[in-house]
């Protein structure tokens, strides 16, 4: 089986709760939104087609056991047989989606990232189906209003993320954390820009 792959690289995760831990990072080509603050537009035209075996075997040549696929939007292909290749040769295998798109297949960690553009497919811009399985949730504040596109009813841990590590955005999540002191709300700024890592 093939995929359409934009890239794969080994680096750290520098977003979400597993922050600072290293990871082999496949990153899928193709996305369903057009988020014009995007910081990999790149992976929406760049691909190639890889066969599976391949893809570990690119993989398996760093001395790490995590994987993060990553996208554009992973959920636009099947995603189980990947899964199952990389389990078969003791991956830990992360992913991270937009939620539009629901497939049934049980990751070792799962981070959805609801946009605003994905309320054309769901009401609060995810498959709620995800509530369930998602290890965490991350939104990426652009300004003010974005605030009022958290679902409230969301139990997981949900990272408050500043568009490009904006200074004025921080302190507005951190005004708005302050003022909704719920133990699942934390500001995380992207690790890797800062360190400038890829």
């Amino acid at each position: 089986m093939k995929y359409n792959i934009c890239e794969i690289f080994y680096s750290i995760q520098g977003e979400g709760k597993l922050q600072g831990f290293p990871f082999v990072f496949i990153r899928f080509s193709g996305c369903n939104l057009k988020c014009p603050w995007c910081d990999t537009k790149y992976a929406l035209k760049k691909g190639y087609k890889i066969e599976i075996d391949e893809i570990i075997k690119k993989a398996g040549k760093y001395r790490c056991k995590n994987v993060c696929i990553t996208g554009g939007e992973p959920y636009l292909q099947p995603l189980k047989p990947i899964l199952e290749k990389l389990k078969e040769n003791n991956f830990f295998v992360s992913i991270e989606t937009n939620g539009t798109i629901w497939q049934d297949i049980k990751f070792d960690w799962i981070t959805v990232s609801p946009k605003k553009q994905g309320k054309k497919y769901h009401k609060n811009g995810y498959d709620e189906k995800f509530i369930k399985v998602a290890s965490e949730f991350k939104y990426v504040i652009t300004g003010k209003d974005d605030f009022k596109f958290i679902d409230k009813e969301i139990r997981k841990n949900i990272v408050l993320q500043p568009v490009n590590n904006d200074k004025k955005i921080s302190k507005l999540i951190i005004k708005y954390i302050k003022e909704n002191p719920y133990l699942n709300y934390q500001i995380k700024l992207q690790l890797h820009k800062i360190l400038k890592l890829p």
